[in-house]
């Protein structure tokens, strides 16, 4: 039996930098784990077949599931005739920009790499991961990385100091589909890179908060106008607030006071509002 943490992610910065002819956007990302995560158990059965089962009633446990499709990736690779019993306690939110299925999938690739003793290593991994879902890489590296490509281009980075942030998202999941066309549309004159001057600070342990960046805030606050209303809360009581990935979670960085205030105002309104810290 294996038993691993699957944590989740946010974007401290994120460019888009445009359209593959492969359909897929390039980006820039710097993205960071953070301390929330599911746990999945994996335990061999004889017969060859992946079962999948959670604590999730919303998730189906079929051959959509991204755990599904990762193990069915290393059944290929496994020469000994074993199946798989996998079990997900989930607690990353659903459809909240945060890759919990990207980091359930990871898992499970690590998992039965170890389980089956496939010996494959981190780049074979990340080859397989690359073609089930975008933010997979980063989340089989994990920590603190740039993430360039369509998500397949992973370098690790030094991580920043850990600190609280509070992550609240709204009781809708955001369309990354529809939030990517939308942002195509956009007059991009005024983008801003923030993703080197980010990782200087870092590197130099200065405040790296303060070029926090997402090129698609401001298409997701426009769809759906409850994270800008988030967002603007959060700045009354923190100087730093972003969305992360295409939305629609927003995360505040703050001291504990500031956190455990926020805290209180939107866990009136939502159910999904979690202290959480950096993986560093």
């Amino acid at each position: 039996m294996v038993q691993l943490k699957a944590y989740g992610k946010i974007n401290l910065t994120l460019e888009v930098l445009g359209l593959r002819v492969d359909g897929y956007h390039e980006i820039r990302s710097i993205m960071q784990n953070i301390e929330l995560h599911d746990n999945l158990t994996f335990e061999n059965n004889s017969d060859g077949t992946i079962e999948l089962t959670g604590n999730c009633k919303l998730l189906e446990y079929n051959e959509k599931n991204l755990i599904y499709k990762s193990a069915k990736a290393l059944l290929d690779y496994n020469d000994k005739g074993m199946g798989v019993r996998i079990y997900l306690d989930k607690r990353i939110p659903l459809e909240a920009g945060l890759a919990g299925g990207s980091a359930d999938a990871a898992a499970t690739l690590i998992g039965l790499n170890n389980l089956w003793e496939l010996n494959l290593s981190i780049d074979e991994l990340i080859s397989i991961g690359s073609q089930i879902g975008s933010d997979i890489p980063f989340c089989l590296v994990g920590k603190t990385a740039l993430v360039e490509g369509r998500g397949e281009k992973v370098t690790s980075l030094k991580s920043p100091s850990k600190e609280k942030l509070l992550i609240v998202k709204p009781e809708f999941g955001a369309s990354t589909k529809l939030i990517y066309s939308k942002y195509d549309e956009l007059d991009k004159k005024n983008k801003l890179n923030n993703t080197d001057l980010m990782i200087n600070e870092i590197i130099n342990e200065g405040d790296y908060k303060r070029y926090l960046y997402n090129d698609l805030e401001k298409v997701t606050a426009k769809v759906y106008p409850e994270v800008k209303e988030i967002l603007d809360i959060m700045h009354q009581e923190c100087e730093y607030a972003i969305m992360s990935g295409s939305g629609p979670t927003c995360l505040a960085f703050g001291d504990e006071k500031a956190i455990n205030l926020l805290y209180d105002i939107f866990k009136v309104k939502y159910k999904d509002v979690l202290i959480t810290s950096l993986k560093t």
